[in-house]
This record gives structure tokens, C-alpha cells and sequence, in this order.
């Protein structure tokens, strides 16, 4: 699909925060950090070997929720300090300028905290384009983490925006997946890499430059 044959007919773009927008460091937070959390009187052995630290969350809950609570603090943390070290992906700021020109609305989709996703898009002054933000509030929302339709539903049903003229922009295999199940037409990165690039060099920029900020926060739709 090429850029021109859709941005006329668009009014939502879904991007998904890993791949598109940030190139994460190797060094992710990892289940052993949060593991020696709950590890007091033994683990299941499905919970001491693996490396989702989401696995290590869904057994604190089940020790009580002060528990999950402070394994999800714990974990946001580590979000944060993980996402200081991504940089930003190349051209993306130029193809959100691009967009908010077109008067596309931009919601950022993303399997990491709020709080830390959010920190990301205002050091690289990219939260000024951003309208929704669909990501983790608190630890109830582990269910809702890309790959997950229900969480691009949400944040359709939060634009009010429909499916129909909106895409979805992702990296990962399971996140375009997840997408096209919600109806929404989804093309990668990987596949197309100069998607930015070709975006970014179509039409004028928008009066939101790089070190500008606009009056409002992005939206939270999870």
C-alpha cells in the first residue's frame, strides 16, 4: 500500500509504540527482577523459569493485591528507566508532523506503562501530536497488552473514529495480527521500512514543530 492511496480516505492512524516509534534496547525489564519479589516459599515451576515478566505479575496477583501492586510498581520502573535508553525511530516525528497537517488523528498503542510511554513521546516532543494513548494504567490491565484486539477496539471506540478509515502502522507479526481482528487495515514496517520516510515527504508540515508543545495531553483509552 502506498501512502498516497490512503491518506486522503484516513482519519485514524494506530502506531504501535515498539518498532515504529521506538528501537528498544535488548536489555528489557525481565521476569528475575521481579521474580525474587514473590519468590518466598517456593514458585511454581512455570513461574520460576520464565521470562515474561507478565507471568511473574499474574502470579502476584494471586498472593493478593498489595502484592500486585507493588510487583507492577516495580515493573513500571524498570519500564522507565529501559525506555531512557531507546531512541527514537528515524522519520517518525516527520511523518506525525505530516499527519496532524492531513488532520489525521494519532493514538500510540503500546505494551509498556502509561507513565513511561508518555516520558518517551514528550523527551522526543512527539506527545504534542498524539491524541490517545491506549497502554497499561495499573496491573489490571495486563490483559489488554499488544497482541490484544480488545485494546485497538478500545482505543476505536474511544476515538470514535470508525475502523474503516483507520490504520494500523506495527512491527510485529502478533500486533498486526491483532489488528486486522479488529478490523482495521494494518501495514508493517518491516515490510514497507521507508514508510516514515515516504510520509514524511508528502505533504506540508503541520504548525507543531519539534520543540513546540500543544496545550493538550493525549487521551488514555486502556
Amino acid at each position: 500500500m502506498r501512502v498516497e492511496e490512503w491518506l486522503g480516505d484516513l482519519d485514524h492512524v494506530l502506531v504501535a509504540f515498539d518498532g515504529p516509534i521506538a528501537e528498544l534496547p535488548p536489555a528489557l525489564p525481565s521476569a528475575e527482577a521481579l521474580r525474587v519479589m514473590v519468590a518466598e516459599g517456593g514458585l511454581p515451576p512455570e513461574v520460576a523459569r520464565t521470562e515474561d515478566p507478565f507471568v511473574v505479575l499474574d502470579y502476584a496477583a494471586t498472593i493478593g493485591p498489595a502484592t500486585e501492586r507493588a510487583v507492577h510498581d516495580q515493573l513500571c520502573r524498570m519500564e522507565q528507566g529501559a525506555l531512557l535508553a531507546a531512541r527514537v525511530t528515524p522519520g517518525v516525528g516527520e511523518a506525525f508532523d505530516t499527519l496532524t497537517a492531513a488532520a489525521v488523528k494519532i493514538t500510540v498503542v503500546g505494551r509498556f506503562a502509561v507513565a513511561a510511554i508518555r516520558s518517551f513521546l514528550v523527551l522526543h516532543d512527539l506527545e504534542q501530536y498524539v491524541r490517545y494513548l491506549a497502554a497499561r494504567s495499573g496491573p489490571g490491565d495486563r490483559a489488554l497488552v499488544p497482541p490484544a484486539p480488545d485494546l485497538i477496539t478500545a482505543a476505536i471506540r474511544t476515538s470514535a473514529i470508525p475502523a474503516d478509515v483507520s490504520l494500523f502502522v506495527g512491527s510485529r507479526a502478533a500486533d498486526l495480527a491483532a489488528a486486522r481482528a479488529a478490523g482495521v487495515t494494518a501495514v508493517s514496517t518491516v515490510e514497507q521500512p521507508g514508510y516514515w520516510d515516504a510520509l514524511g515527504e508528502l505533504v506540508p508540515r503541520s504548525p507543531l514543530r519539534p520543540g513546540r508543545s500543544s496545550s493538550a495531553r493525549p487521551e488514555h483509552t486502556a
